[in-house]
């Protein structure tokens, strides 16, 4: 028993650790869950589903409600507050569930200074109620150790074993500390179990068998998965009947004791789902709020998603969003996979010996696994469910069956002495589950981070929205297509927003920047609320923006950022540092990196400033009125210092251009101080020729110029230096037009 308390210590201190980095709503459909809780905290009565109704409670308010009368029933008794739940409930507006691929909004709430310690109101509560689920997540191990030790009396190392894998299984603290009401019914199916497990060693008894109804009455009142013991316990009351030669009077008396009162307990709540709903179990209204597939999932593609269930099952955090390193899932995948070959040659093994218990046992925790899994099945084919913490009903035989198959193992290569090393996996998950918190958790909801002085690469904005925060500077960043371009804002707060503003990054579409995925989110990585924004409070604001596949490369990404009020729609206006309105706030967010294949119809080598001018497309004969193109072809050779622009002049060198087109490169698509050696790209600049401009052939040349007109040197392939700086694209024929007379005559 000391080995026990320690192993329960253990739990209760890493499903605190849990409590202390998860903050409140970011653990699988809590949010809801707590919605429901409260509604009924508050005197509301349980509530009819309206699939077009938006409520604090969504699908949960189709969930049998025993789990939330408790938490009701223990906020009543001890006066705990829920008067600003609704205050300290800031929903996320652009979350981002299920998706682990992101770096950042990963979380279903904002969180702010309401939730730091010490607790008060209704963040008391809350924590106040997982504290009530972790204490039911203890009795859930108590149970899952007192099974296999009234099962295997003579081997206790199972029994400890076993519920260690439980204790020390990442999710499980994770789950079992939270408000959901997967708690109740994983502890109630580990007491059931435990329950039967005392009657096939010790016999029935009244006392047993009225517990047992009240157990699976109870069961079915927290969650539909509790059923599965209503379709279990009848296999396990035959083979029972059989064990202790009952006769069949006392099989249908034992029969008649539970199921009355497990029908006497939750009996009313289908009765009451099939008169509102048509339907006893409500999932029909429940799959019409929370979404169905369509189509439902076969069988061979529920298994494709096998590999998501076994990591969840283990260790997937958050809103099925945060994961752990690969090496864990590594671990998981050769541990598991082995202790799995292990269980089916042990428990073959087992099939063989005379040993009753033994097969009994393996027959329940197969039989038992094998109904949740079956229902959940049928569960994930209606809708996306294919989460491992589904199977927690069943964790106490999962976890026995991985113990022995892993012990299979050990004994064959300890030829059969003792071997320390058997607790192994159990000792590495428990490492995982300490680490866990602190490591994949607290930094994907930890609060923005603070700024006293700004990186050397920062760029100054200086541009107030809404008379409430100020952008000071912003740091751009840089990607190649299909990666995500890193943009990070820093912020001052001025006063607080009367309700959460979003930010958003809408990229500006050009001919060749075109493929770029719009941002929209709360700052402070979606995590952050402007309802908290402490006057002078500076924070640092990263985004990262997804750069497509069909944009031309090299390019600059340029964003226009903002801020606004999604519910209505409103943008705050914007001032610059004089107090000037800004109609748009357009930023140079970073450069989309990468090279294109060049092939130029002329070749041409000359070293311009920074770059060399590898070739030139452009018309042999032109003719008035048209408008032509000349693409010139760069290669940058060193970063400039200077803000370079681009000429095209058509006509004599010595005088003022005929034609010219003068600009930034690439049409400001890759302005020069953007570029980087290496860089190769096309450079067009269309020239239109006037209708009067008079026929006759002209020099055609291109070159580099700063800002105040100085050119840049210019360096031919024999190293002269042309003393226009200039480059010499050869000669443009300007035609006169040709003119065909059409005569209305025949």
């Amino acid at each position: 028993m000391r080995r026990l308390g320690l192993l329960l210590l253990s739990f209760l201190m890493i499903g605190l650790l849990f409590q202390l980095t998860v903050p409140l709503f970011e653990t699988p459909d809590e949010i809801w869950h707590i919605g429901l809780a409260a509604h009924l905290a508050r005197g509301g009565s349980l509530p009819v589903q309206q699939p077009a109704e938006d409520t604090p409670w969504r699908q949960e308010g189709s969930q049998p409600p025993l789990y939330y009368m408790l938490l009701a029933a223990l906020t009543r008794a001890l006066h705990l507050p829920l008067e600003d739940l609704d205050r300290v409930l800031i929903v996320n507006r652009h979350p981002s569930p299920g998706n682990a691929a992101l770096p950042d909004n990963k979380n279903m709430a904002l969180h702010g200074s309401w939730e730091r310690f010490p607790w008060r109101g209704a963040i008391l509560t809350l924590h106040l109620w997982r504290l009530f689920s972790l204490v039911l997540g203890m009795i859930a191990l108590i149970a899952i150790y007192g099974a296999l030790r009234t099962m295997a009396p003579d081997r206790p190392r199972w029994a400890l074993g076993t519920a260690a894998l439980v204790a020390w299984n990442p999710m499980f603290p994770f789950i079992m500390g939270a408000v959901n009401n997967d708690v109740l019914v994983n502890m109630l199916s580990a007491v059931a179990l435990w329950l039967l497990a005392l009657i096939w060693r010790k016999g029935p008894s009244g006392f047993r068998l009225i517990l047992l109804g009240l157990i699976l009455g109870m069961a079915a009142l927290s969650k539909l998965s509790g059923l599965v013991l209503w379709i279990f316990t009848p296999g396990a009351l035959v083979l029972l009947w059989n064990r202790h030669r009952w006769s069949r009077w006392s099989l249908l008396q034992a029969f008649a004791v539970i199921y009355g009162l497990a029908g006497l307990i939750s009996g009313w709540w289908f009765a009451r789902n099939f008169i509102l709903y048509g339907d006893p179990t409500g999932l029909n209204v429940m799959l019409e709020i929370f979404g169905r597939r369509s189509p439902p999932r076969t069988l061979a593609e529920l298994l494709s998603e096998i590999r998501g269930l076994i990591w969840s099952f283990w260790g997937v955090w958050g809103w099925f969003n945060i994961v752990a390193d690969p090496p864990v899932y590594l671990f998981l995948e050769l541990w598991g996979g082995l202790s799995v070959m292990g269980a089916i040659f042990a428990g073959a093994r087992a099939w063989r010996q005379p040993d009753r218990e033994l097969r009994a046992l393996w027959a329940g925790a197969l039989g038992y696994t094998g109904l949740v899994l079956l229902g959940l099945l049928r569960w994930t084919s209606l809708t996306s469910a294919s989460q491992g913490r589904l199977l927690f009903p069943a964790i106490g035989p999962i976890a026995w069956m991985l113990w022995a198959g892993w012990e299979y193992w050990v004994r064959r290569w300890a030829r059969g002495k003792s071997a320390g090393w058997v607790w192994a996996p159990a000792v590495i998950w428990m490492g995982i589950a300490w680490i866990a918190p602190l490591r994949y958790i607290w930094p994907t909801y930890a609060g923005p981070s603070t700024w006293t002085a700004l990186p050397a690469q920062a760029r100054m904005v200086d541009g107030v929205f809404g008379d409430h925060l100020r952008l000071v500077a912003y740091l751009p960043g840089s990607a190649a297509p299909g990666q995500r371009l890193p943009f990070t804002l820093f912020w001052e707060c001025l006063q607080p927003t009367e309700r959460p503003w979003s930010v958003f990054l809408h990229p500006v579409q050009t001919p060749r920047v075109h493929d770029v995925r719009q941002v929209d989110r709360h700052p402070g990585r979606g995590l952050f609320s402007t309802t908290d924004c402490r006057p002078g409070f500076r924070f640092v604001d990263p985004y990262w923006v997804t750069v497509g596949f069909d944009n031309e490369v090299p390019a600059v990404l340029r964003l226009r950022i903002g801020m606004w009020d999604l519910d209505s729609g409103w943008i705050a206006p914007i001032r610059d540092g004089q107090g000037q309105p800004i109609d748009y706030l357009i930023l140079e967010a970073g450069k989309i990196r990468g090279r294109t294949p060049l092939s130029p119809t002329q070749l041409i080598d000359a070293r311009v400033g920074p770059a060399r001018l590898i070739g030139v497309d452009r018309p042999m004969e032109v003719r008035p009125g048209e408008t032509f193109t000349v693409t010139l072809y760069w290669e940058v050779e060193a970063a400039p210092v200077e803000d370079w622009r681009v000429f095209v002049h058509v006509g004599d060198p010595d005088r003022p251009p005929l034609l010219q087109h003068d600009g930034p490169p690439r049409q400001d698509d890759l302005p020069a101080r953007w570029w980087e050696p290496g860089d190769r790209f096309a450079d067009p600049h269309p020239l239109k020729i006037p209708p009067d401009f008079p026929p006759g052939v002209y020099t055609l040349r291109a070159g580099l110029y700063r800002p105040d007109g100085l050119r840049a040197e210019v360096t031919g392939p024999q190293g002269e230096r042309p003393p226009h700086r200039a480059v010499e694209l050869g000669i443009l024929r300007v035609v006169a037009p040709s003119w065909v007379i059409i005569s209305s005559q025949p």
